[in-house]
């Protein structure tokens, strides 16, 4: 038996070499972690790939598979690949790396009997069969410097391996360099195919010092930042050619080639989108620039070089720095005896500012001839099967579906909102344009806005590509992952609690961004803008969306986005419950009651998005690491936000502009009640969150109403709230399952409510606005919500022996005293912690308490 469950394209016109990652979804029970899987293609040949089983099932079997490979296809050629139960018994492995040096390399034998070594104190230091090494440099007082590591905080590999035979090894690498005093993280994860030797490894830099944020402004400019020249990989022999494009190809001998990408080279390419800390547009020149000795020999407006090195036996190694142009300021240099590619900054340009808790992730590889990355599919009837994704829009409306699409097509598709204000360069290349922000000045002719992830557009972007194959889809995501996951994060632990590892606002509403980049506010902006303009602040919980990363992580195998989902869901945690120190206890002591935070001398939370995107937070932590407190905290929070008992005439839901939010945290209650109807746990933590959802829900069915019915009492009444009425549908559609008796009236109120949400957005032009497209990806999936619900025997049991809420009851909303609270913290005293926390808070008192 075998099963379909992805193909790979080829959109070259040649025969190309390229690689694949893709993560499969598994229906449970189909494989166990011991069956011998293999990977074939549609000729039945084995593949020359590794499967990993990444996450399995709560009854033991896999739920989630990693495969990674390289392989070749024609020009054009599509190819469909399957799953296989090996027959050939289970093969003795002979270990392909041997450690040497005391520990200090790692020497790994290729299958062709080359050897590639590893240093373990050397990040970037790679060297292959003692013909050419790798390593790390930066360009200062005119010439290349290679860097030492002043830490090694971790050194880790592992043979990843099918059925049948070693695949490649994956190295993982942190360390810590130094650059103008100050610290420099690096991450570097190499996987290193044993076949060829081929290399891809992506390397993750990050400045992890805390910005000053004076009056919650987060200007370029900080005193924390690092300005880097050209932070490169060298290696350590001359190039035999320079591929620029198809028009350009120069052979050695090089004395001094460079190839400076300053810019996009598109029409826009001096857009306010990239001003430096003094508000000026300082690019060297428009697209690219090729330099000989001195001498300009060729311009152009976008490349992806490719230099290659001859090594003995005829074997010839390519070095390509993928998206070159893209994260631009970008250069490759060649000399007479080494070869540069950046990673940030170009010698030529203006000094690359990395801000405080910002980073950066690239992709080199070295490989035996130019290697692509292929276009992947997946099989829509596996993944529907699989149940892996029980949100996903398989059966979305046609008319939203079509909606939907303009995302990715027309006049006014995300690739050309990218394009409207030059959305490109290291630090903006991914993110969306909030094109909606410039409502009140839609003749501004470059209006920089950015919408950093609000609504989880990553979320929607996959799910497309899952229910339609569009490989556009999966290219928007994989680019807007990067950039979130890197920039959009606050990466730092030496900030407040409330900032650390957090998410940032999308900038601020009806302004632009000015230098602020994407961190939400800055000096240069206007004040007093809109009702309850803040001016200044920083990460917050009202703004914390992790599915996009949970599933980008689960689709693709990206560390960096596993990485920036757990670093966000440990702050949202801080963030709502404290750090557990006396200083912020009296901090949230101080701030008991205040919009938007947990109280916590009652222990209650608030009902709105952001307590929502706190459980959405930490089911998606769950996912990741399986850990079943995660669900318990889920079940506490629910029942200290709402109750089945509830007056809910004393939410005041009727104040949409205070209260509309509470469709979020009840559509997070939909899937933690899927989620242990899956694990199928009937137990009381579940019925009280069906019976506080269908409480609310016949109260929406009575009350709610499309929004755009009442515009008087709306601030701005605009047909973003249209995107929000389709929440309402989701509620009702999930619902349905759980109050038979009111099955009907609900889907009558859901058909009406739909007719008339599809129908404003089929007249309206705010449809293929970015907020608008956001909204409708993450709610288009209504009749899903449907079929996901699936109540537990004992509860349906329950019901047709006439049972109700006030047979489990009583149930009351849950609190807890002040006084607990106090005590559960003093008795985690640390005068260590407590001094880090004040330092943190106060940077004043560094000068006397040290750094934290």
């Amino acid at each position: 038996m075998q099963y379909n469950v992805f193909s790979l394209h080829n959109a070259s016109a040649h025969t190309q070499r390229g690689s694949f990652c893709v993560g499969v979804p598994c229906p449970r029970g189909k494989f166990s972690v011991s069956d011998s899987l293999e990977l074939i293609d549609e000729n039945s040949d084995y593949v020359q790939a590794s499967i990993e089983a990444r996450h399995l099932w709560h009854d033991g079997s896999v739920k989630w598979l990693y495969i990674t490979g390289i392989t070749s296809l024609s020009s054009h050629e599509s190819k469909k690949y399957s799953l296989k139960l090996a027959t050939t018994s289970q093969p003795t492995y002979i270990n392909p790396v041997k450690l040497i040096d005391s520990n200090s390399q790692l020497e790994i034998q290729l299958s062709n009997g080359k050897v590639v070594t590893v240093s373990r104190n050397r990040p970037g230091f790679i060297n292959f069969n003692n013909e050419l090494t790798t390593s790390f440099t930066h360009h200062s007082d005119s010439k290349y410097k290679t860097l030492s590591f002043v830490h090694i905080n971790e050194f880790s590999y592992e043979v990843l391996r099918s059925h049948c035979h070693n695949v490649a090894v994956k190295i993982k690498h942190k360390g810590q360099l130094e650059i103008q005093n100050k610290a420099l993280d690096v991450e570097i994860e190499s996987t290193i195919f044993l076949a060829d030797g081929d290399v891809l490894s992506d390397i993750t830099i990050t400045n992890p010092a805390a910005s000053l944020h004076p009056n919650g402004q987060w200007d370029l400019g900080d005193p924390s930042s690092i300005y880097i020249n050209e932070l490169s990989l060298a290696v350590n022999k001359q190039a035999s050619t320079l591929v620029v494009n198809d028009e350009l190809k120069l052979n050695a001998p090089f004395n001094k080639t460079v190839i400076h990408q300053a810019s996009s080279g598109k029409a826009h390419w001096q857009s306010p989108v990239h001003v430096n800390a003094a508000g000026e547009v300082n690019l060297a020149h428009k697209g690219v620039n090729v330099y000989c000795n001195g001498e300009l020999e060729y311009e152009t407006e976008q490349c992806q070089p490719l230099a290659t090195f001859e090594l003995e036996d005829s074997v010839c190694l390519t070095l390509d720095a993928k998206e070159f142009w893209q994260h631009f300021p970008s250069v490759m240099t060649a000399t007479k005896d080494s070869t540069f590619v950046s990673l940030l900054g170009a010698k030529d340009s203006e000094p690359q500012e990395l801000q405080p808790g910002e980073q950066l992730t690239r992709r080199i590889t070295l490989s035996t001839g130019p290697l692509t990355t292929f276009d992947v599919t997946l099989s829509k009837s596996w993944v529907q099967h699989s149940s892996c994704l029980p949100f996903a829009p398989f059966n979305a409306p046609q008319q939203l579906q079509q909606l939907v699409d303009k995302g990715i097509s027309g006049d006014n598709s995300f690739f050309h909102k990218r394009d409207a204000i030059d959305e490109y360069g290291w630090r903006h290349f991914g993110e969306l344009y909030a094109d909606h922000e410039k409502a009140l000045a839609p003749d501004t002719p470059f209006f920089v806005s950015h919408y950093n992830n609000q609504y989880d557009p990553l979320c929607g972007m996959l799910y497309q590509w899952a229910v339609t194959g569009e490989q556009c889809w999966k290219e928007l995501a994989d680019n807007l992952a990067k950039h979130v996951a890197n920039i959009d994060v606050y990466h730092t632990t030496l900030d407040k609690p409330e900032y650390s590892g957090g998410l940032f606002w999308h900038t601020d509403h009806y302004v632009p961004a000015h230098t602020a980049t994407h961190r939400t506010y800055s000096q240069n902006q206007p004040t007093g803008v809109y009702e309850d303009h803040a001016g200044g602040g920083g990460p917050g919980g009202q703004h914390c969306y992790t599915n996009g990363l949970l599933h980008h992580y689960l689709l693709t195998g990206s560390t960096t986005s596993k990485q920036a989902l757990l670093k966000i869901c440990g702050w949202i945690e801080g963030y709502y419950e404290g750090d557990g120190t006396l200083l912020n206890a009296l901090l949230l002591i101080k701030n008991a009651g205040t919009e938007g935070l947990k109280n916590v001398k009652t222990g209650q939370y608030p009902l709105d998005r952001g307590t929502g995107n706190y459980l959405q937070a930490l089911m998606d932590r769950y996912a990741v690491l399986n850990d079943i407190s995660d669900l318990k905290k889920c079940a506490h929070i629910i029942k200290h936000t709402v109750s089945p008992s509830d007056d809910i005439a004393q939410r005041q839901l009727h104040n949409v502009e205070s209260t509309w939010f509470y469709t979020v945290f009840f559509q997070a209650v939909c899937r933690f009640i899927q989620i242990k109807e899956q694990l199928n746990q009937s137990d009381y933590d579940y019925t009280y969150a069906v019976y506080s959802l269908t409480h609310y829900v016949t109260y929406m069915l009575e009350h709610e109403y499309a929004y755009l019915d009442k515009p008087d009492i709306l601030e701005f009444p605009n047909e973003t709230w249209t995107g929000q009425d389709l929440r309402k549908l989701c509620l009702f559609a999930f619902a349905k399952a759980y109050m038979p008796a009111l099955a009907p009236a609900l889907e009558q109120k859901k058909q009406s409510l739909q007719q008339q949400i599809i129908e404003r957005l089929q007249n309206s032009e705010e449809s293929e606005t970015t907020r608008l497209l956001c909204l409708m990806m993450q709610n288009m999936n209504f009749v899903d919500y449907e079929q996901a619900a699936s109540p537990t025997t004992d509860f349906l049991n329950a019901l047709s022996c006439g049972h109700s809420a006030n047979d489990y009851g009583p149930f009351s909303v849950n609190t807890e005293s002040l006084i607990t609270f106090v005590m559960r913290t003093l008795r985690k005293f640390s005068l260590r912690r407590e001094r880090s926390q004040a330092v943190k808070r106060f940077p004043k008192f560094q000068q006397w308490l040290g750094k934290p």
